[in-house]
């Protein structure tokens, strides 16, 4: 004899976006960035940064999402405690002048500044999750956003400073209680 059971339960209710925040610094840099991963997995990075336009100077920089979630400005090369470009798995690597790169994970557009030292950044990804999964930034050791000198060139292989060189400022991804609204719909 077979049973069947049949449950009826509440409708689903949308889940509320999980969310992330960085504050980065850097030698007269600010900024911070909200991420929010939607339900579908998308994760959009935005925010607002500024600096005195003879350090943050104006054009493209490179952005990155870092593998290690500490900012040390002091050490040498600065914040070179973030470890390299966010790629975990087993095919990942680290390193910028690697095959994969810019196909890093943690490899996202180039931030652009105006004459005044100022960007707006707004991104959406499908490469990390704040979610728990083998992507996620809130890994054991958690992540870091870096801006560096000079643009990223956006191509496989090359040179450190071809893919951003040196790093002006950084901030650790945060858990957000999600206080701050986006104003992008996904």
């Amino acid at each position: 004899m077979l049973i069947y059971t049949l449950t009826l339960g509440q409708p689903s209710i949308a889940q509320s976006p999980i969310g992330g925040r960085v504050e980065l610094t850097g030698t007269d840099i600010s900024g911070t960035l909200i991420l929010k991963q939607r339900n579908n997995g998308l994760v959009r990075i935005q925010g607002y940064i500024q600096g005195n336009p003879a350090t943050l100077t104006p054009g493209l920089h490179g952005l990155h999402i870092h593998a290690a979630g500490v900012c040390e400005p002091n050490a040498q090369p600065a914040f070179s405690t973030t470890g390299g470009h966010f790629d975990p798995g087993p095919f990942g690597s680290e390193l910028p002048v690697e095959a994969n790169h810019p196909y890093h994970l943690g490899d996202l557009p180039n931030l652009v500044v105006d004459e005044q030292g100022q960007a707006t950044y707004n991104v959406l990804t499908s490469r990390v999750t704040l979610s728990e999964s083998p992507v996620t930034l809130f890994d054991e050791n958690g992540s870091a956003i870096i801006i560096h000198l000079l643009p990223d060139q956006q191509k496989a292989g090359g040179t450190a400073a071809e893919a951003g060189g040196g790093r002006l400022a950084c901030g650790i991804v945060t858990h957000d209680s999600g206080q701050e609204q986006s104003n992008d719909q996904i």
